[in-house]
């Protein structure tokens, strides 16, 4: 063998040995001794000598060492065998090679040897004219498109002039040409980049699994003003370099050469010539969607039962899809400046319809990081559910008598301001029975100033959600009542039962605060723990067990007094009685239903499934509201 360190590998000294640089990504070599080693023997790396010329007055241990990483470096693609009658990967093609390290395939016959279309504004169009052609490409046709929409001869082209693959740059005017582009293009397996323009931004991305309409509508208002302006698109370094970008990625997914990155959006800013790949989830406005009848309501609930949910970690995998500053329906997820001890705490910003007031921010805590992000982001996919209404799907008639606009927004419009009524179905909880209920109940965000849903519930099964919907009501149910509740206080073992009670009631004594513990569940029907801080009420909590109810009441007192929040809880007004306690009985979700039907009203679940892509993360959000029938 005749090593020869191939011309693509780089490496450098770092503190703890060896780092290569090479297409397939970073190595590291934790050996100091290595890394001199390395630095010696890598002039000598060019093909001429043979292995043991190379080792030949070495001792024996040193041979057998620089023997080992030849090896290594061998099987990691980073050295070549440069013997007579081998084919280096660094040739007259250099394409060539590149191609055979990431596909296994150098074959470029089909990029070199086939016509390309450029479609586009000038100089745009010259620019990636040129760097096709730079890049070997020998029959590049060409359509001006000066006005943001594709015309009929660039179809024209795609569909009679055997185009292989093609280039299309468009402003925000021509979204649906670009789409009806991509359809072209997909249906004859002609790969396509195509690239959304403005002057400080370009969104890049291959036909095959962008969709611009959704782009578009996942895409933050204020990130679309710079579209809609006038300035056109880059000009000078800037556009050279956004269309050597374009062919790049083009190149890729001719030849095969492309990874799942390749598969994202890519954003490239015109002024710093940085770029950043985003996850873009389908818009339910590009559905096709109808109002729900009851038979299809009845066998999505049938179906949400019989579902078996899904595993944190799951759902931990599937939420990341959500998260993007840019085009998520969650735009962040992170700590940011929250007090962090003793309860980690996290925050998510959720996307905001046009429509709606926002931005809408949900905070969750836990014991540990992992525990608060996931809790957190649970609580934020429900709280997206309770604010995104597809009109399409709800049964909708103007007050008036009058047609109803074609346009989702202007139907949601006219919802709001009163002049149309909206219904969608619901299931009751106490005879599982379906019923209509009214939209603006089910979606609070549809009345003019309307906040999150009272009974918004969220989790992994229908039976989390479900629970979680039903004990917020019960909950309200208490705070509405301005009487003066009164309560036995809750036993003090209830609390050193549980080694996590028992630690937050330490650290709140600690910092100084009177607590009482009120038990409330005879009022509420379900075991609920009420805090008094100092003499004043500040939290009730509902769960369908004591030790719970005390729990997550004493973990939210906590968060709040680290957090530096005043404790409060509006108008309510609790007072220890005198009454010898005796533990509540644990409760189960028919109890919690049965006490809410002792309001007088029925408690009634609408699944907020109005986004498909969402409800593939999790399709169990719903709110519980208390109708009177």
């Amino acid at each position: 063998m005749r090593p020869r360190l191939k011309d693509d590998a780089y490496f450098t000294r770092v503190d703890e040995g060896l780092v290569w640089l090479t297409p397939a990504g970073m190595l590291t070599v934790k050996e100091p001794s290595v890394a001199a080693m390395m630095e010696r023997l890598a002039p000598r790396l060019n093909g001429r000598h043979t292995v043991d010329e190379l080792t030949a007055r070495l001792p024996e241990r040193t041979r057998r060492l620089v023997v080992e990483l030849l090896d290594v470096l061998v099987r990691q693609g980073l050295v070549e065998d440069a013997r007579p009658g081998r084919t280096p990967t660094a040739s007259a093609e250099p394409d060539a090679a590149f191609v055979q390290q990431v596909t296994g395939d150098p074959d470029l016959h089909r990029y070199r040897n086939g016509r390309a279309l450029v479609i586009g504004p000038d100089p745009l169009l010259a620019h990636c004219v040129t760097a096709l052609s730079a890049s070997g490409v020998t029959t590049v046709e060409t359509v001006l498109d000066e006005g943001g929409a594709a015309p009929d001869d660039a179809v024209h082209a795609l569909v009679h002039d055997g185009i292989d693959f093609a280039l299309h740059l468009f402003d925000s005017t021509g979204l649906s040409h670009a789409s009806a582009l991509a359809g072209v293009c997909a249906d004859r397996d002609i790969p396509l980049v195509q690239g959304l323009v403005s002057e400080p931004e370009v969104l890049v991305g291959p036909c095959a699994t962008v969709d611009w309409t959704s782009v578009w509508r996942r895409l933050c208002p204020e990130d679309r003003k710079p579209f809609e302006a006038e300035p056109g698109p880059p000009s000078g370094a800037a556009g050279r370099v956004l269309a050597n970008h374009m062919v790049f990625r083009l190149f890729r997914c001719v030849t095969g050469a492309a990874t799942s990155e390749d598969q994202r959006l890519c954003s490239f800013a015109t002024r710093t010539l940085e770029t950043r790949r985003h996850d873009v989830l389908p818009h339910f406005s590009v559905r096709t969607a109808r109002p729900e009848s009851r038979a299809d309501f009845v066998r999505t609930v049938r179906e949400l039962r019989r579902g078996r949910g899904c595993t944190e970690a799951e759902f931990s995998t599937r939420a990341v899809q959500a998260i993007d500053a840019r085009f998520g329906p969650i735009r962040d997820l992170a700590e940011d400046e929250l007090p962090q001890l003793p309860l980690r705490q996290a925050r998510a910003l959720i996307d905001v319809p046009s429509w709606g007031d926002g931005p809408v921010v949900v905070t969750a805590s836990g014991p540990d990081f992992a525990t608060a992000r996931h809790r957190t982001a649970l609580k934020a996919i429900g709280t997206y559910g309770a604010m995104t209404v597809d009109p399409r799907r709800l049964q909708v008639r103007s007050r008036s008598g009058g047609r109803l606009p074609d346009e989702p927004d202007d139907v949601i419009r006219l919802i709001r301001a009163g002049e149309a009524d909206a219904r969608l179905w619901g299931i009751r909880l106490d005879d599982a029975q379906p019923c209509l209920v009214d939209a603006r109940e089910a979606f609070p965000i549809l009345s003019e100033g309307g906040t999150l849903p009272t009974g918004l519930g969220f989790g992994l099964d229908w039976t989390a959600m479900t629970s979680v919907a039903v004990l917020a009501q019960c909950r309200a149910t208490v705070l509405a009542d301005r009487r003066e509740l009164t309560g036995p206080r809750v036993g003090q073992e209830v609390i050193d039962a549980d080694p996590v009670s028992k630690r937050y009631r330490r650290l709140l004594t600690a910092l100084g605060h009177d607590l009482r513990l009120i038990d409330l569940s005879g009022r509420a029907g379900v075991p609920t723990v009420a805090v008094m801080v100092n003499g004043a009420a500040v939290q009730v909590m509902c769960r369908l067990r004591l030790g719970e109810a005390v729990r997550a009441s004493l973990e939210d007192v906590l968060v709040a007094a680290q957090s530096g929040r005043p404790f409060s809880c509006p108008g309510l007004q609790v007072r220890e009685s005198a009454a010898q306690w005796s533990p509540p009985q644990d409760a189960s979700l028919d109890d919690a239903v049965s006490a809410l039907r002792q309001t007088g009203q029925t408690p009634v679940l609408v699944p907020l499934n109005h986004d498909p892509a969402m409800n593939r993360i999790t399709p169990y959000a719903g709110n519980v509201v208390l109708i009177n029938e």
